[in-house]
């Protein structure tokens, strides 16, 4: 399901063999590509909706035919129904697409084939057979989807696709079906329920909003046929939608519509009411409802919540209390830092989410935050690596290097100033690597 697939023919037989390898070219293009997905400010700033997005779809990798290939996820603030694969891994979600679904199998089925994509390398060979840069197609179709103008969205989007689809169709056709037999596959692996990809396929098709995704993603009968068929003889328990999944959607559609959703269960329910009485500051009572929830539910997102809450209470031991359990999660690790600096502990703060990205690799928004409680405690040199790791997040290399260089005018420290001149040196060579090809 990206930009460029179309629908895929039914009768294919069997998959071709590939190669699974990633090429200099391919992180080119993906470092090129990563930089017009932040160019479009439309990447949704929430912590846990970023840290969500990438557990899931880095554990559905797993499952995939290549499970050490470069793969990233965004999430991206668009009520348009749509997802794509990028170069080098990239993939995309529109937040309409997540508010459209109806189980987390669903969800993790336009995941599972947009990885499909990514696996069976279909940008490259699409590229190979058309002699086109492909993804330079998809940049432009991404950035006309996620423009403010809408009619130049719709002037960028005629003129990319204009000369390419319909000469094209047999080769993408071949592609949609290759992805839906390898992301059901991939699916079952993973536990969900294969059937999600097919039962999201069939609704799209009378749902005014994903009239952008049919465009670029026509369906056929005989695809979603197929699809159900091929899901119906695999068996087994599947996974119930987890907390995350729901809260997160919950969380979209309160902030689209600025009122809470009437949910059947009663633990979202407390969840909500416990989030909106936090957004609206009434923090005492988001607090009663977050103590009826946690006799209930023990998840991730209870967790961070609840320490939120205590935090801007100024109960800074309760709120830490609370994040402990959810340490091994981005999302809490960030909000138990944040929750250091807003109670004037920042050092702590510091100390707590610098040992994580040591270990982990972090989101822009963790090397942000932890740039911001450095600028707190006075270090201004490490505030500006930070940012420098928060720019080459994005892929603005160049940037980046321009903040290293205000790191090395401000640093005392000698073994520092040598540690940014490698960071430099690293960054000066991929660059060069990079203007070295076509």
């Amino acid at each position: 399901m990206s930009f460029l697939y179309l629908s895929a023919n039914a009768y294919a037989l069997d998959l071709p063999q590939v190669n699974l390898s990633e090429t200099l070219q391919e992180q080119k293009q993906g470092n090129e590509f990563l930089q017009i997905i932040w160019n479009t400010n439309a990447v949704v700033a929430d912590v846990e909706t970023q840290v969500y997005l990438k557990a899931l779809g880095r554990e559905l990798s797993t499952y995939s035919k290549d499970p050490g290939k470069h793969v990233d996820f965004f999430m991206l603030n668009d009520s348009s129904i749509n997802a794509f694969a990028g170069p080098y891994g990239y993939i995309g979600v529109h937040t309409g697409m997540l508010l459209s679904s109806e189980s987390e199998a669903e969800l993790a089925g336009v995941l599972s084939h947009e990885l499909a994509h990514i696996t069976q390398n279909h940008l490259s060979r699409f590229s190979e057979k058309t002699d086109k840069q492909t993804y330079i197609m998809v940049a432009g179709m991404l950035a006309a989807a996620l423009v403010d103008n809408s009619n130049a969205s719709q002037a960028i989007a005629a003129s990319t696709v204009a000369g390419t689809a319909q000469q094209n169709i047999n080769f993408t056709r071949e592609h949609e079906w290759e992805a839906d037999r390898i992301g059901t596959n991939m699916l079952s692996k993973s536990g969900f329920d294969p059937s999600g990809m097919a039962h999201f396929f069939e609704k799209l098709q009378d749902d005014v909003n994903a009239q952008e995704f049919l465009r670029s993603h026509p369906l056929s009968i005989n695809r979603i046929s197929d699809a159900m068929q091929r899901s119906s003889r695999l068996t087994g328990d599947y996974r119930e939608d987890s907390f995350e999944y729901q809260s997160i959607k919950a969380k979209l559609y309160y902030h689209l519509h600025k009122r809470i959703k009437l949910e059947k269960d009663q633990e979202l329910t407390l969840y909500m009411q416990a989030y909106d009485a936090f957004e609206e500051q009434k923090y005492t009572l988001a607090k009663s409802y977050i103590t009826q929830l946690l006799t209930l539910n023990q998840s991730v997102p209870s967790y961070i919540l609840a320490g939120r809450i205590y935090s801007k209470l100024g109960q800074l031991e309760a709120a830490q209390q609370h994040f402990l359990p959810v340490l091994h999660n981005e999302a809490g690790v960030y909000y138990a830092a944040k929750a250091y600096m807003d109670n004037h502990q920042t050092q702590q703060g510091v100390l707590l989410l610098r040992r994580y990205l040591k270990q982990n690799l972090g989101t822009y928004l963790s090397h942000k935050l932890l740039s911001s409680l450095y600028v707190d405690v006075g270090r201004l040199d490490r505030a500006h690596i930070q940012n420098a790791k928060a720019l080459a997040a994005q892929g603005k290399l160049e940037q980046a290097i321009d903040r290293y260089e205000r790191a090395k005018t401000t640093t005392r420290s000698q073994d520092l100033f040598d540690i940014i001149n490698v960071e430099i040196e690293r960054l000066e060579k991929r660059i060069d690597l990079y203007k070295e090809l076509p």
